[in-house]
């Protein structure tokens, strides 16, 4: 053999297995972090579906009001829950007087004629409150701690919002006794907590 021909030596190359003990720590730490996600991801569901249902009780209330301030007598039954999305919703309507305070009072003789503008005893505070209903994970009765709204508007009844609403409120059957009626109830003064 030649002197200068290296010799070749081949090294083993040694993996070292886990332990028992290692592999069960690692499927323990797995399995907590996996926990933590799931939880988180299911608290974000929760509250993803419960901003939904504010949302949809805000709606409601919207559409409630409005509905109130184009035509009252149209107005659902408030004993029976509304369906909005996949939910349904109780709600509850309420109208009281507004007592003002005037920093100065009118002159007599611009207090009660025509286009003298706003009579404010007649303006009336009415207040809508929709919560989440008990079919559907809330309540019978309003709770702050259910998903809910709550819209409260200062409104004269005989000012149509919509010029349409006087001229539907005319032409639907018996709308010209309805808009008596309201004026009549106005003067007497007679418009107090009321619902449909």
């Amino acid at each position: 053999m030649n002197s200068s021909t290296p010799i070749r030596t081949h090294a083993r190359a040694t993996r070292r297995g886990a332990t028992l003990i290692e592999a069960v720590l690692a499927t323990v730490l797995l399995g907590m972090v996996a926990a933590t996600l799931a939880s988180a991801v299911s608290f974000m569901n929760s509250s993803q579906r419960r901003l939904q249902q504010r949302l949809g009780a805000a709606e409601l209330a919207n559409r409630l009001m409005l509905q109130y301030i184009d035509d009252q007598d149209a107005m659902p039954s408030s004993n029976l829950p509304i369906e909005y999305d996949m939910d349904l919703y109780r709600w509850t309507l309420d109208v009281s007087p507004v007592e003002f305070e005037m920093a100065e009072p009118p002159p007599e003789s611009e207090a009660d004629t025509i286009g003298s503008g706003i009579n404010f005893d007649r303006i009336r505070l009415v207040s809508i409150k929709v919560w989440l209903g008990e079919d559907s994970g809330g309540n019978r009765g309003f709770s702050t701690e259910l998903p809910n709204a709550q819209l409260t508007r200062l409104i004269d009844p005989l000012a149509f919002s919509n010029p349409d609403s006087l001229q539907t409120m005319i032409d639907s059957p018996g709308g010209m006794e309805r808009l008596f009626e309201r004026l009549m109830q106005l003067d007497g003064g007679d418009l107090g907590n009321t619902a449909p």
